[in-house]
């Protein structure tokens, strides 16, 4: 049980191309709705997470998987500001290709539940978190168990099925993702994506929320986010950062930053740093 614990927020990017590590407690910090680019998993090391996940409430505990793949909407706290610990992979779909190539092939990576009771490859996933955080340990060892272990994960947890595209309008969500991301440095209006969809203001509103949870300004405002936090994990300036998505008031990118990660921009420890997580706050 973590009682009135303070919030301590460490992420990184990791020696391998990809994977990124978060080791955090979150006190009274609270996770708005939201949504990641990339594969989260997360080990429950102390308290109890309460999230919201596909229309009903769930509890994790120590010694339990979180699976979030990218797109899903879901929120997280502690339970009666009590707090929790957790330790976090965040996969990219590009190291996942090209490190489960065979196994996943041209289909799409799911997860059977987002709440996982398996004991040994929580022991397993702990000690690769660890290994990639110590910088003096092997690199093989470095290269080799975060595969092995997540083949360990998919083959016991995993799901595959014929990749899918959410249609709206004439587009699908990924063509629209594709345009927001080549634009990420200008406004982008309502106007811009009925024209992209070919849809009426009041339908694209209407069918965007209904498809990915969320109404466009605040799924951009994550997208935007989620590409800030891949950039500055492989150590851009926080500045130069701001303005590629697209915020050229730096007090208020890091104050919207924060909201989201429960860390400012500052803060993120940028690629092969050599930062320890009690070195982050």
């Amino acid at each position: 049980m973590l009682r009135n614990c303070v919030n301590r927020v460490c992420i990184k990017q990791s020696a391998i191309d990809g994977v990124g590590l978060i080791d955090a407690n979150y006190g009274n910090f609270a996770f708005r709705r939201h949504y990641h680019l990339e594969y989260h998993i997360g080990l429950i090391m102390g308290g109890t997470q309460r999230y919201h996940c596909k229309g009903s409430q769930h509890h994790a505990s120590p010694g339990q998987l979180v699976i979030m793949p990218p797109d899903l909407i879901h929120d997280g706290q502690g339970v009666d500001n009590q707090g929790y610990a957790t330790k976090v992979f965040t996969l990219s779909h590009q190291w996942l290709a090209n490190s489960l190539g065979e196994i996943t092939g041209q289909n799409e990576l799911g997860f059977t539940q987002h709440l996982v009771d398996d004991p040994q490859l929580y022991r397993g996933l702990s000690h690769a978190h660890h290994l990639l955080t110590d910088a003096k340990q092997p690199a093989l060892a470095h290269d080799c168990l975060p595969i092995e272990m997540i083949e360990q994960l998919v083959s016991r947890h995993g799901s595959m099925t014929p990749k899918r595209t959410a249609t709206l309008g004439k587009r699908d969500l990924s063509e629209i993702r594709d345009y927001m991301l080549a634009h990420l440095d200008q406004p982008i209006r309502l106007a811009d994506l009925c024209q992209l969809c070919e849809l009426t203001e009041t339908a694209l509103t209407r069918t965007f929320k209904a498809t990915t949870g969320l109404p466009p300004y605040a799924w951009l405002t994550r997208l935007r986010l989620e590409k800030a936090m891949e950039w500055l994990r492989t150590g851009r300036c926080v500045t130069s950062v701001a303005q590629l998505v697209g915020f050229y008031d730096q007090a208020h990118f890091s104050r919207i930053f924060k909201q989201q990660f429960g860390l400012t921009p500052g803060q993120v420890c940028g690629a092969h740093s050599g930062i320890r997580p009690s070195d982050c706050i």
